[in-house]
């Protein structure tokens, strides 16, 4: 079965979106490799958080910065494994933080198994994946994704300093949704630019494309909490809200509100769970999340403006379509 990002890449070319495909399952049984152990408690875990596939967004940028879909080097297969293990490591964590009793349509593993085995999945999972690289010998590659692990840590942090505080300033709010989601983005683009041996100029190109599409992916994400269908979604909408985090949806019907409607958001925020469903309803009649998607196709578009910095051809047209499925997306 096709990776949710690949179900729903608009491209014409089918020999390379088969070509991705093809490297993607490559990718799936390095991750599994990666992740057995003769520990059956261990093991039992690992099926739980690997059963539920994710979109593979960023392995699949890797590969494509990269530039060799169905002939990615070795060096590239494994960084595309370790940017999804580690993206799978954070989410174990994000669940325990937000108390998440449900993800992609299934139970959590802390709402299974608890939040200590969640919390040692996500280190058993971070661990391994650097130490793939380590064992690798990507000391290049090592030093980009230690760092950003660090910094979405920040993001994270931020995150939940700011939880159920008075509202944001916008620039606040992009602040750490590019420490805790775009960086990684980011990085998975300049990590296959630089496995190919691509200029400086090529790495930064695909860097700036990352860094907004990872800008554009978050704020639909936000958007979604608020429109989605929640069994398209996998989760219940308003979950954002409910664990206290202020996202632009939010922050635009804020703005756009008149002084009333203001008044009236700000005292339903304070009064906490109970009146979820009726901010929801107020920041969807003061237009928030279609101001935020306008937002997002803003970036969009600063990241077609980096693809204008490399070499025309099938890379950057299915990059071009990736704008597309990012701000068009359902789930």
């Amino acid at each position: 079965m096709k990776p949710a990002f690949l179900k729903g890449l608009k491209l014409g070319n089918g020999v390379l979106k088969d070509a991705l495909d093809r490297d993607l399952v490559r990718v799936e049984a390095l991750i599994r490799d990666s992740l057995r152990s003769d520990q059956p408690f261990i093991a039992g875990l690992t099926e739980t958080v690997l059963a539920p596939h994710g979109k593979r967004l960023r392995p699949a940028l890797v590969l494509l910065a990269a530039e060799q879909p169905g002939a990615s080097s070795q060096a590239a297969l494994l960084a595309a494994a370790v940017v999804e293990m580690i993206h799978t490591a954070t989410l174990l964590h994000d669940d325990v933080v937000d108390a998440g009793l449900q993800r992609r349509g299934r139970p959590t593993l802390n709402a299974a198994s608890g939040d200590g085995a969640a919390i040692l999945m996500g280190d058993f999972v971070y661990s391994r994946a650097i130490t793939l690289l380590v064992e690798a010998e990507l000391t290049q590659v090592l030093g980009l994704l230690a760092t950003t692990v660090h910094r979405m840590s920040v993001g994270e942090l931020m995150q939940l300093d700011l939880r159920n505080q008075g509202l944001l300033e916008q620039e606040v709010y992009r602040r750490v949704i590019y420490e805790k989601t775009a960086r990684l983005i980011e990085a998975c683009c300049a990590t296959g630019s630089i496995l190919a041996g691509a200029p400086a100029a090529s790495v930064a190109a695909y860097a700036d494309f990352g860094r907004n599409v990872g800008m554009a992916f978050q704020i639909v994400d936000d958007v979604l909490d608020f429109e989605a269908d929640p069994h398209t979604l996998g989760k219940p909408v308003g979950s954002d809200l409910a664990e206290g985090k202020q996202t632009l949806p939010l922050l635009l019907a804020h703005a756009a509100a008149g002084p009333g409607e203001r008044a009236r958001l700000e005292a339903l925020l304070a009064a906490g769970a109970e009146s979820r469903q009726e901010v929801v309803d107020l920041v969807r009649r003061l237009g928030g999340p279609r101001a935020a998607l306008a937002d997002a196709r803003r970036y969009g578009e600063a990241a077609r403006a980096a693809l204008g910095r490399l070499p025309a051809g099938d890379i950057r047209r299915a990059l071009d379509a990736t704008v597309d499925y990012v701000v068009e997306r359902e789930h």
